[in-house]
C-alpha cells in the first residue's frame, strides 16, 4: 500500500524542487521508502532518490539535484508484501515503468501463470506481478487482478502514460490536464501546488449540499481536478486523454454454497501479508461474519480487533462486541471512545486528510480509531466489512424498494407476505409503512425538488443515477455500489487509514463475490422481512445469535444529532456566525443559511445532517483557501 505521483508533458518541464515539495505532502501514505524515475534531456530514464529512500539505494542522485524534466514518476512505499529492497518502486521491465499503489491479492496464482509463459521473477512482490502481467496481457491484465489498485504505467517505446484504477475505486487516483501538462497523484493535495488558485466546482457543491452526493462522478469539488473512474483505464497520448472501461458486471450462475466459498476465499486472500493483520469489529453482522469465518477456517491463532464505541449506550455496540467469542483464536479486543470535545481540535486535519467534505461524523470515529491503531499497536493491515450493505441489502430503504418491485412485477402474494413481515419486524404501523413505500416511489421516479431549501442563486443539473437493471432492487444496489454512497465511504476508508500509514482491506469487495451476489435472486437477499438473508445463513453458528438476529443498522455511527445541539453547539455557533459575516459562496444564499440555522437551534428545523454539510463545506473552503 503506497502513494503515487507523476508529471508528464510533451512540451513543458516541471521543476524537480517544486515536484518534490508537492510529493512530500503524501509522505504519510508510505513512510518506509520513496523513489522516482526521471527523464533527462537526451530521453534517457534513470532512477533517482529522495530524503526517505532506503539506505541500500541512497547512492542514487537526489531528485532536487536534477534539472527540470518532462517526465517524473514518484512513489511512497508502505511495505506489506516482500519487505526487502526488491519491492522498491517505481518498477521497470522492458521499457515499461510502473508506479503502483495497492495490493493484487491473487499475485501468487498470477505469478505461476506468468512463469508458465516463460516470465522470470526476481522478487516476491505483487508489484512485479502487476507489471509483467501488463506486459503480457496489456489492458486485459486488469480483469485478471483480484485486488485494489491505482497505478500509472509509462510506455517508453510509445511515449504514453496509462492510468488504471480498481473496479470499485477502493484506491484513489486524481489528475489534472492543463497547459499541456498531465499531473496525477493518489491525493488531491499533491496536485494543488500546481494551481495558482483553487476554485470550487459549483455543480459538485450543489450535489453535496442538496442530495448528499459526493465522489459519484469523475469530478471532484475542486474545479479542474478529476479522478479516474473505478473500473476504467485512462491513457494520455499525444496530448489527448482517452478513457475506457475494462470491467462490467457479469451475470453468473451461482448458488448459496458458491457465495459462501467465495467469501471464505476472499478473506483468505486478504490475510496474505508479511506484516501483522487485524480487523475492525463493529458488533454488526458484516465485520462479525468476517471474524467468524476467520475463526471457522483457522486462518490464525492470535488476532486483534478494534472498535469505536460510545458512552451513550443507545449509540454504542459494545454489548455485541463483548459477546463475540471465538473457538480457535485468542482475541485481543481494543476499544476507543471518540470524544466530541476533540472535534474542534482536529477538524482541520480531518478535512485536510479527507480533502473533500463528508456527510457525517462517522468519519471522525474512524479517524480516531485508526490513530489509536497506529500509535498503540503493531498492526498494519486491517480487515473491514465495507461493501456488504451494497451487495446484500444492508440499508433500510432497500426493504421499501423491494416492496415497490414486488408491486411493479405483480407479485402480490409475496408483497403482502413481506409487507406484514417487515411491519412486525420493524414495529411500525401500516400507515407508516405505506408512507415509506410512497417516498421510495417518488425517489425512484425522480420526483424531488431541485432546491429543497431555496438556497441556490442559479440553476444546476440534477445528478443522474445509473439505470442498468429493470429490477428496481438490483438497480438500487448497483447505484449504491457505483454511484452513491459506497464510493464516498471508500474514500473515507482510504484517506483515514493512509493518514496513519495503515492498509485497509475489504473482503466483501472481491469482484467475484460482487458478481455472484448480484446474480442472486432478490428473495435470497431479503426474506420474511429480514435483510442480508444469505449472509445470515452463512454466519449461522459462526457468530453469536444475538448478533446474527439483529434487525437494526448502526455501523460506524456517532451520536452526532445529540452532539450538535450540546457539546458541539459552541463550535457550530462560531462557524455559522462566520458564514453570516463573510458568506460562503456567491451562488449560495448566506442569509437563508443563517435563517435555517437559527430555526435549527430553536427546534423549528430538524435536518441536522444538512446543518453538518454546511458546516463542513465552509470549513473545507477555509482550510483549502477555495474561491
Amino acid at each position: 500500500m503506497c502513494g503515487i505521483t507523476g508529471f508528464f508533458s510533451y512540451e513543458n518541464k516541471c521543476e524537480t524542487k517544486k515536484y518534490y515539495e508537492a510529493h512530500k505532502k503524501i509522505a504519510h501514505r508510505g513512510p518506509d521508502d520513496e523513489g522516482f524515475i526521471y527523464k533527462d534531456e537526451s530521453g534517457s530514464i534513470e532512477h533517482i532518490s529522495g530524503d526517505d529512500t532506503i539506505d541500500e539505494l541512497k547512492f542514487r542522485t537526489h531528485i532536487i539535484k536534477k534539472e527540470s524534466s518532462s517526465l517524473i514518476l514518484g512513489h511512497r512505499r508502505l511495505s506489506i508484501i516482500d519487505l526487502t529492497a526488491h519491492g522498491h518502486q517505481p518498477f521497470v521491465y522492458d521499457d515499461l515503468y510502473l508506479t503502483y499503489n495497492g495490493e493484487i491479492f491473487n499475485y501468487i496464482e498470477l505469478r505461476e501463470e506468468l512463469e508458465a509463459k516463460g516470465y522470470i521473477f526476481e522478487t516476491q512482490s505483487d508489484t512485479e506481478v502487476f507489471l509483467k502481467a501488463y506486459h503480457c496481457w496489456k489492458e486485459k491484465a486488469f480483469n485478471k487482478f483480484n485486488g485494489m489498485w491505482a497505478a500509472a504505467i509509462y510506455d517508453k517505446v510509445n511515449d504514453n502514460l496509462t492510468l488504471t484504477r480498481d473496479r470499485f475505486g477502493i484506491k484513489p487516483l486524481y489528475y489534472t490536464a492543463m497547459d499541456g501538462n498531465f499531473i496525477f497523484g493518489s491525493e488531491i493535495k499533491f496536485l494543488t501546488p500546481f494551481f495558482e488558485k483553487l476554485e470550487a466546482n459549483k455543480q459538485m457543491v450543489y450535489a453535496y449540499l442538496r442530495f448528499n452526493y459526493i465522489n459519484h462522478s469523475n469530478e471532484t469539488l475542486f474545479e479542474n481536478i478529476s479522478q479516474v473512474e473505478p473500473g476504467t483505464f485512462l491513457q494520455y497520448s499525444s496530448q489527448k486523454i482517452t478513457s475506457k472501461r475494462y470491467w462490467n458486471l457479469e451475470n453468473v450462475h451461482t448458488t448459496e454454497e458458491r457465495i459462501e466459498a467465495l467469501l471464505k476465499d476472499s478473506i483468505a486472500l486478504r490475510m496474505r501479508s508479511d506484516v501483522e493483520v487485524g480487523s475492525l469489529l463493529s458488533g454488526g453482522i458484516d465485520s462479525s461474519t468476517i471474524l467468524g469465518l476467520i475463526d471457522d477456517s483457522k486462518l490464525t491463532t492470535d488476532f486483534k480487533t478494534f472498535s469505536a464505541v460510545f458512552n451513550e449506550e443507545q449509540f454504542s455496540e459494545k454489548k455485541y462486541i463483548d459477546l463475540f467469542t471465538t473457538k480457535n483464536i485468542v482475541l485481543d479486543k481494543r476499544f476507543i471512545y471518540p470524544k466530541p470535545e476533540d472535534i474542534p481540535k482536529i477538524i482541520e486535519d480531518l478535512i485536510y486528510t479527507q480533502e473533500e467534505p463528508f456527510r457525517s461524523l462517522a468519519v471522525f470515529s474512524q479517524y480516531e480509531l485508526y490513530r489509536y491503531i497506529k500509535n498503540h499497536t503493531s498492526t498494519t493491515v486491517l480487515l473491514n466489512g465495507q461493501g456488504a450493505d451494497e451487495i446484500f441489502t444492508g440499508y433500510t430503504n432497500m426493504y421499501y424498494v423491494y416492496l415497490v418491485e414486488l408491486l411493479r412485477s405483480f407479485k402480490l402474494k409475496l408483497f403482502l407476505q413481506e409487507f406484514n413481515a417487515l411491519r412486525i419486524n420493524k414495529s411500525v404501523s401500516v400507515k407508516a409503512l405505506i408512507f415509506e413505500i410512497i417516498k421510495s416511489v417518488l425517489t425512484i421516479t425522480g420526483l424531488y425538488r431541485r432546491d429543497k431549501y431555496n438556497l441556490f442563486k442559479q440553476e444546476f443539473k440534477l445528478p443522474l443515477k445509473n439505470k442498468k437493471f429493470t429490477d428496481l432492487l438490483k438497480n438500487d444496489l448497483w447505484n449504491n455500489l457505483t454511484f452513491s454512497a459506497l464510493r464516498e465511504y471508500l474514500r473515507y476508508e482510504d484517506k483515514n487509514s493512509m493518514r496513519f500509514s495503515l492498509e485497509s482491506r475489504l473482503p466483501f469487495m472481491d469482484y467475484r463475490l460482487v458478481e455472484n451476489a448480484f446474480s442472486l435472486e432478490n428473495n435470497k437477499k431479503i426474506k420474511n422481512g429480514i435483510s442480508k438473508y444469505i449472509l445470515r445463513k452463512i454466519a449461522k453458528h459462526k457468530i453469536p445469535d444475538i448478533t446474527l438476529n439483529r434487525k437494526d443498522k448502526m455501523g460506524f455511527i456517532s451520536p452526532q444529532e445529540v452532539w450538535q445541539k450540546t457539546l458541539l453547539k459552541e463550535e457550530l455557533d462560531r462557524i455559522f456566525q462566520m458564514i453570516e459575516e463573510d458568506g460562503i459562496f456567491d451562488f449560495i444564499d448566506s442569509k437563508k443559511i443563517t435563517k435555517i440555522y437559527n430555526e435549527y437551534q430553536n427546534n423549528a428545523f430538524n435536518d441536522w445532517a444538512f446543518i453538518w454539510r454546511i458546516y463542513c463545506l465552509y470549513q473545507w473552503k477555509k482550510i483549502w483557501n477555495i474561491t
